[in-house]
Formats: structure tokens, sequence, C-alpha cells
């Protein structure tokens, strides 16, 4: 049986990518790498859009890259109302008790395609 992705990237053009993102308290840098390369960019942010998924954007997205519609009707859906996003994003899981990032459990991962083939 093979391991599930950590991460899902979705594209701009609604392409996912599974991303073995790394966790644990020794991978904090490794894991910015990660993100900071999957996300083309310098600086990024969470958005908290539920407690089991956390959409990681690229802090400077709006003037770098095109809207990705698929991650703005998502948040959409939970509420995010506010604006519109822009350029690839990466869902892992809600973050732990002590603020984590944790990885997308099989379940979680399951929900989230399954929400956004419904949108």
């Amino acid at each position: 049986m093979t391991k599930p992705a950590s991460a899902l990237l979705l594209t701009c053009n609604t392409h996912l990518v599974e991303i073995d993102l790394p966790f644990g308290t020794d991978s904090s840098a490794e894991r910015r790498a990660v993100l900071r390369a999957v996300l083309r960019c310098d600086y990024f942010d969470v958005v908290a859009l539920t407690h089991r998924w956390d959409m990681w954007i690229d802090d400077e997205g709006q003037s770098r890259h095109p809207v990705n519609p698929a991650a703005t009707a998502l948040a959409q859906r939970f509420g995010f109302t506010h604006q519109r996003y822009h350029g690839p994003v990466l869902f892992t899981g809600g973050p732990d008790e002590e603020g984590n990032t944790l990885p997308l459990l099989r379940e979680q991962l399951t929900g989230l395609l399954l929400t956004l083939q419904d949108l």
C-alpha cells in the first residue's frame, strides 16, 4: 500500500500534485523551503479553511500570479469571501493543539478531493 501524500498542491490550472512535505520538530526549515519552492514565493501565509484543512498561499501572490479560481471558490465555500486567491496553493491538515502544521490524513485528502470536485 502506498503512503498518502502529506500535502496537496492546487495550481491555477486546477492541476493537483501530491507533495511529500516534511513534518516534525526538526524539519521546520526544510518544510519552509519546500513551501517556498512549490508556491514559487519568498513569503507565504496560511488560511485556516476549516479545523481539518489549512491552505498555504503566496503572501505576495496578487501581484505575481493569476487568480486561482478553484482555490478562491473553495475558500468562499468556507466563508472567506473577502478576496480572491492567486497562484498555486498548498493544502495540509489543520494544526494540532500547539499550532503545529499536520499532514493530510487519508480521509482529509479524500474529503478535500471530493469538495474540490463538487465546486
